[in-house]
């Protein structure tokens, strides 16, 4: 599969949101992966609940909401899709995500901010769900260093002001010993691999893009949270001079608490010499 996206900033790296508007419409896409990817979610639905589904009470119409959306959006850009045989399930939003490559999150507004009401994240990058439902935006952004403090205000201005009538889409990208789309909160707290070495960085190591959407539902204040993961190998992305020297910089100026929150530490000593090579 060749590279979808490449969000890595000309420079040095900055946090930012990176919010931009959605043209295509596209929070749902289909790939050649569909039918392997939504057999995976659809068994860690079935078997591995707990860790990958939450709902609450007060989510209930807002799961129904998103299910027709997901069946209307399918309908429409990919009517070949069989939507009536993928899981029986009798929650909405298990349902829906049964039948998508993205994870489906509702935030939902409350007296302190929005919250996590009610998600199916099947395919997370180093996080826990389990710990996440019920929390504001700023308290699931407290383990992340600098998000809070740097651009929480402007998250939270975002989630206040964002228009129905106007989808947004944002990025981020990590670095991953490992091109598992399930990857759950103890991955980040593995020692670094000993078969990646300075001759198999490239082919062992995995730039992660995490597709964001987000969009009102119909109560105008709901918004559905869509993520979609792209890996692709280093040595994919590297091939290209001009990426492998913006993804240099942006390690290289990012700051050490950051890097240690995305484990890109663990690997740096290896994967400058070896984008620099690539960049020459």
């Amino acid at each position: 599969m060749a590279l979808p996206y490449f969000p890595v900033e000309q420079g040095d790296f900055r946090l930012s949101m990176g919010l931009k508007p959605l043209q295509d419409d596209s929070w749902i896409e289909v790939d050649e992966n569909y039918t392997t990817e939504t057999a995976q979610r659809r068994e860690l639905l079935t078997k591995q609940r707990e860790k990958v589904f939450a709902s609450t009470p007060e989510a209930k119409t807002a799961e129904q909401e998103v299910l027709r959306r997901v069946l209307a959006k399918l309908k429409k850009d990919h009517p070949n899709i069989d939507t009536a045989h993928h899981l029986n399930d009798p929650n909405p939003l298990a349902r829906a995500a049964a039948l998508v490559q993205e994870d489906l999150v509702i935030m939902q507004e409350k007296e302190n901010g929005f919250a996590l009401t009610a998600a199916a994240v099947c395919f997370p990058s180093a996080w826990d769900l389990a710990s996440k439902v019920g929390r504001t935006m700023r308290q699931i952004h407290d383990p992340v260093p600098r998000v809070n403090t740097e651009i929480g205000r402007s998250i939270d201005l975002f989630f206040n002001n964002m228009k129905s009538s106007k989808n947004v889409q944002r990025f981020n990208w990590g670095l991953y010993d490992s091109d598992a789309l399930f990857q759950p909160s103890w991955w980040r707290t593995q020692q670094a691999a000993p078969e990646i070495t300075q001759e198999t960085v490239g082919s062992k190591i995995f730039f992660r893009v995490e597709k964001q959407t987000l969009q009102r539902l119909e109560n105008g204040r709901d918004t559905l949270f869509t993520i979609r993961i792209f890996n692709t190998p280093l040595e994919e992305v590297a091939i290209d001079p001009n990426k492998a020297a913006q993804l240099s910089k942006a390690i290289q100026t990012m700051p050490e608490d950051f890097k240690g929150y995305k484990s890109i530490n663990k690997y740096q000593h290896l994967l400058i010499p070896y984008l620099e090579a690539q960049a020459l």
